[in-house]
C-alpha cells in the first residue's frame, strides 16, 4: 500500500512538472512571437496616376498601409525604362507629386518605387502609360537621373549619373547647373559640366554632392600661463622686446667685445622672434579658423537645370533630386 501511493505522488508530480514546462514554453512562444512582430515594418501599397495638362506631365502617387491609412515619410523614385525622372518626399497625407515639363523619349512607362522608413516596407505601383512624344516637334532633349535621392551623413559624398538624351535630331551642347543645397556646408560637381549629345545618343555626366562634418576649433596657445585671446598678442610682443632690451644692455658695454657680440646675437634673435610672431604661419597655427557645425540635417529639394542656348532660344529642362542628411 505504501509503495503504491508512492508511485501515484511520483506520477503526479511528474504530471504536474510537464504542465509546468508547456505553460512556460508557451509564454517564451507567446512573448517571441510579440516581440518578432513588434519590431517587423509594415507593408505598404503604392499608387500611380499620370495627367498631363499644358504639355506638362504631372505624376502623383498615394502611399498607404495595409488599414488603408496613409504613409508619411521616404522618398518616391520616378523609374522608366532603369533611369529615375526625379524624385519626391512623401508627405503627412500619403501623397508625392512630380511635375515634368518634358517626358523623355524613352519613357513610355513608369513606375513609382517607394523607398520605405523605419517603420514601413518599400514598395512599387503598377506601371502607367505615359503619353506618347510628338515626332513633329523641333529637336530638343530630356534629362534622367540615376538615383534621384541620396541618403547622407555629414562629411560623407554621394554620386548621380544624369542622362541627357536627343530628341527629333537634337545634336547642341547642354549645360548642367544645381540649386538647392546649403552653399556653406555643401559642395557639387558635374563631370563634365557640359555635354554634347549626337542627334541619336545619349550621353552621361557624373554628379558628385560632398557634405561636410562638424570639426571643432583648436588654439596651440591654450596652454600659456596667461591665458587666451589678448595674451597670444601680449607674448608676440613682450618676448622680442625683452630680448632687444638685453641686445642694446649688452652693446652699451664699451670696451667689452663679449657683451656686444651677445648683444649682437641677442638683437638677431629678437628680430627673428618678432617676425615669426607677424607671419601668416604664426598667426594660422595660433588663431585656427573658428568651429564649422558640419551640413545641417534636414532633407533637401535639389533642382538640377540642364539648358541649352542655340544662339537666338534657350531650352532648359529641370530634374528634380532628394538630398537627405542625416
Amino acid at each position: 500500500m505504501s509503495l503504491q501511493s508512492t508511485s501515484n505522488i511520483w506520477k503526479w508530480k511528474f504530471k504536474g512538472t510537464i504542465r509546468h514546462a508547456a505553460f512556460l514554453a508557451a509564454v517564451l512562444a507567446l512573448f517571441l512571437a510579440a516581440s518578432a512582430g513588434f519590431g517587423q515594418t509594415l507593408g505598404t501599397r503604392t499608387a500611380l496616376s499620370v495627367s498631363t495638362e499644358a504639355a506638362k506631365t504631372t505624376l502623383t502617387v498615394s502611399v498607404k498601409d495595409p488599414t488603408g491609412a496613409a504613409v508619411s515619410g521616404g522618398t518616391i523614385s520616378f523609374m522608366s525604362d532603369g533611369l529615375s525622372l526625379g524624385s519626391a518626399v512623401v508627405q503627412e497625407n500619403g501623397a508625392a507629386t512630380l511635375t515634368i515639363d518634358k517626358v523623355p523619349a524613352f519613357a513610355k512607362q513608369i513606375t513609382a518605387v517607394y523607398s520605405g522608413n523605419g517603420h514601413y516596407a518599400a514598395s512599387a505601383s503598377a506601371s502607367a502609360q505615359l503619353q506618347a512624344n510628338d515626332t513633329t516637334a523641333p529637336p530638343d532633349f530630356s534629362v534622367a537621373a540615376n538615383p534621384t535621392s541620396l541618403t547622407l551623413t555629414p562629411g560623407q559624398f554621394g554620386t548621380v549619373i544624369i542622362s541627357v538624351t536627343p530628341e527629333n535630331g537634337f545634336n547642341q551642347s547642354v549645360t548642367l547647373a544645381l540649386s538647392g543645397l546649403p552653399t556653406t556646408t555643401t559642395s557639387s560637381r558635374f563631370t563634365p559640366s557640359i555635354v554634347t549629345p549626337t542627334s541619336t545618343a545619349a550621353v552621361t555626366s557624373t554628379l558628385q554632392i560632398q557634405t561636410t562634418a562638424p570639426s571643432t576649433s583648436t588654439s596651440r596657445n591654450e596652454g600659456l600661463p596667461v591665458g587666451n585671446g589678448p595674451a597670444h598678442l601680449a607674448y608676440a610682443m613682450l618676448i622680442p622686446g625683452v630680448l632687444a632690451l638685453i641686445g642694446i644692455g649688452g652693446l652699451s658695454k664699451r670696451g667689452r667685445n663679449g657683451f656686444r657680440m651677445m648683444g649682437i646675437v641677442v638683437l638677431l634673435l629678437a628680430s627673428a622672434s618678432g617676425l615669426t610672431a607677424c607671419s601668416q604661419r604664426y598667426s594660422y597655427l595660433h588663431h585656427p579658423p573658428t568651429a564649422n557645425s558640419g551640413t545641417p540635417p534636414g532633407t533637401y529639394n535639389v533642382t538640377i537645370t540642364a539648358y541649352s542656348n542655340n544662339g537666338g532660344e534657350v531650352t532648359s529642362h529641370p530634374l528634380q533630386l532628394t538630398v537627405t542628411v542625416q
